[in-house]
């Protein structure tokens, strides 16, 4: 029964661990930034990436309960307003219909 028990744990463990692999996007600029009161997306047709088979692939997303959301979005709009590349770490699906790539760290070039 212990064995049967410490299996099942660790089988938990691996299936949560495994849900939200995430991961890096390719470099790229952004042509948009759309915002709404739930989320703010961000459209950088040049830039790939989906870790997490999220349905949406055109944008990517952040969301005001982000402890970092405002720095984000701060990054993000100086980012479209200088032109400059960017990178995202993205993790799990959010925005609209919660269907587009998170994102949780932004690398600015």
């Amino acid at each position: 029964m212990k064995k049967l028990l410490t299996s099942a744990a660790a089988l938990a463990m691996g299936l949560s661990f495994n849900a939200l692999a995430g991961g890096n996007t390719t470099t790229g600029t952004i042509a948009s930034v759309y915002v709404n009161n739930s989320w703010t997306m961000v459209h950088a047709p040049d830039i790939t990436g989906n870790p997490d088979n999220c349905a949406g692939t055109s944008h990517y997303a952040i969301v005001p309960s982000h402890p970092n959301y405002e720095t984000m979005h701060e990054t993000l709009m100086a980012a479209k307003l200088s032109n400059s590349k960017v990178r995202f770490w993205v993790e799990g699906c959010s925005g609209q219909n919660s269907k587009y790539p998170r994102i949780v760290s932004i690398w600015l070039y």
